[in-house]
């Protein structure tokens, strides 16, 4: 994996924000279900996986943008890892509004 400059990860971590943010709202706007349906509580932990990895991430990536770019002890695998499943769950997310029409 290639060396990410800090131009490069100011840019991922503007996206991460505005992530954490669409996740934020999302978990604040979920009622806890009564009902024992499955695709309810797969969109209600992916939003709380997405929220929690999305964090991680953006906070990972903001600690590696104050260290120096050479001998970072941050590689780029840890912000892009948590920042991969944290995009999986909004696409999973995105997926909802098609799943869950109302009647």
């Amino acid at each position: 994996m290639r060396q990410m400059p800090s131009s490069e990860m100011v840019d991922m971590i503007a996206f991460l924000a505005v992530l954490l943010i669409f996740f934020s709202i999302d978990v604040r706007s979920r009622e806890s279900p009564d009902s024992g349906r499955w695709h309810t509580y797969l969109f209600e932990w992916a939003s709380r996986i997405g929220g929690v990895t999305t964090a991680l991430a953006l906070a990972l990536g903001w600690v590696d943008l104050f260290l120096p770019d050479e001998d970072s002890p941050i590689h780029v695998a840890f912000v892009a890892a948590p920042g991969t499943v944290a995009v999986l769950c909004a696409i999973v997310l995105g997926l909802e509004m098609l799943w869950q029409r109302k009647r």
